[in-house]
């Protein structure tokens, strides 16, 4: 077993990467509830599974930049965001390395300020209909496609066959219009599409975008980009079902 630093870990939010003001990152990850069944003829408890949840709480300094993170937090309007927010967190610096994604609603927000003290902020979200998704990067971090552009591919190592859910984090795109894809592929020769995020046009940058595969995902998986435009800014996860 390799133990692991966090030196690497990064928070990236609907398209921002809001990394450089966030200093923890709490309660990351999947839980879900057990019932009680014990019946009057046992001795111990007995237990069913019931419904499941995923959770993250963000602790990070209060930073209202132009691109900063008190307008993504209060929604710019002193309110907490209402739609689904899209939330992944690379656990590493290269391709293939773990991450975990979930999208959901914002719980909270809640700002501090102690004696001698910088402001600070708290931020929980909690998933929509889903736990937290432990998967892999498909990027380093976050990568720049200059323009149409295949990823590095990973290998799983064989094929899985109960589907798969993937990010998308488009932090930037200078000029025209991205599709960004996820492909797999049997021999890392030969790709195939497997989930396809909605086409992103320049204005629409920074957005953030969680899509879903079913069946067979096959052993070696990529991210593409595809389409007229310079520059897109993206970072990827993959997570087999």
């Amino acid at each position: 077993m390799a133990v692991q630093n966090g030196l690497n870990v990064r928070l990236y939010v609907m398209g921002f990467d809001l990394s450089g003001s966030a200093n923890a990152i709490d309660s990351m990850g999947y839980s879900q509830a057990l019932l009680d069944t014990t019946p009057l003829n046992k001795e111990a408890q007995t237990r069913m599974v019931g419904l499941n949840d995923g959770t993250l709480s963000v602790n990070s300094y209060f930073d209202t930049g132009a691109t900063g993170n008190h307008a993504l937090y209060s929604s710019n309007s002193g309110k907490l965001p209402t739609a689904d927010q899209v939330v992944l967190v690379p656990m590493g610096s290269a391709v293939g390395d773990p991450a975990i994604g979930i999208s959901g609603k914002q719980a909270e927000y809640n700002v501090s300020r102690s004696d001698g003290s910088v402001i600070t902020q708290s931020i929980g979200y909690s998933g929509n209909g889903m736990g937290g998704e432990f998967g892999v990067m498909l990027t380093a971090h976050d990568d720049t496609h200059s323009s149409a552009t295949n990823g590095t591919s990973v290998d799983n190592g064989a094929s899985s066959a109960n589907g798969a859910v993937g990010y998308i984090q488009i932090f930037a795109l200078a000029s025209g219009t991205v599709v960004a894809k996820i492909q797999h592929s049997a021999d890392n020769s030969t790709f195939a599409d497997l989930i396809s995020f909605t086409s992103t046009a320049a204005a629409s940058a920074p957005t953030a975008y969680r899509a879903t595969a079913t069946g067979t995902i096959n052993r070696y998986t990529r991210v593409i980009t595809s389409g007229t435009f310079s520059n897109a800014q993206i970072a990827s996860q993959i997570v087999r079902l």
